[in-house]
């Protein structure tokens, strides 16, 4: 069985397709994708979204991506994420900059949730993982691997 999010999903469907997948997706792989974060400078979403459309086999608009990953709300997300990061667990803010966050996770994925549509193919899914393996310290085969894994870790999706 092909792993893959519901394909029966029109335009408008496609952040919350996203959403669920990156739920699943991160439900199991959370400490994976965290170290990749730390370690490697790896954006958890862009990996993320590239699984995304491998297993949709759709094509990831790469002028696209390329907008929202330097755009001001990626911006704004990163910010948030060093202040959450350099917060004490003690500190009582902690809890409303972590909400924060999140709601910004889910406003980035909303956005590449728009860089995705048409049919792609494999050749589309090596571009997408060349360029994340340049935003990365990850090499092309890690990056390609990493794709495979979040496909496999979100399971059959609810359209087959």
């Amino acid at each position: 069985m092909t792993q893959t999010p519901n394909n029966a999903n029109t335009d408008a469907d496609r952040p919350a397709d996203l959403w669920s997948f990156a739920l699943r997706c991160y439900a199991i792989e959370q400490a994976h994708l965290l170290s990749l974060q730390h370690n490697a400078g790896l954006h958890i979403n862009d990996a993320l979204v590239a699984a995304y459309a491998a297993a949709s086999a759709s094509l990831l608009d790469g002028v696209r991506w390329e907008y929202v990953r330097s755009g001001r709300p990626r911006q704004i997300l990163l910010r948030v994420r060093r202040v959450r990061q350099s917060m004490k667990r003690s500190d009582p803010n902690r809890p409303r900059a972590l909400d924060f966050e999140l709601e910004l996770e889910r406003w980035d994925l909303f956005r590449l949730a728009g860089c995705v549509s048409g049919k792609g193919s494999a050749s589309d899914e090596d571009r997408s993982a060349e360029v994340l393996s340049e935003q990365c310290d990850l090499s092309v085969d890690e990056v390609k691997a990493l794709i495979h894994r979040l496909r496999c870790s979100a399971g059959p999706s609810h359209g087959e």
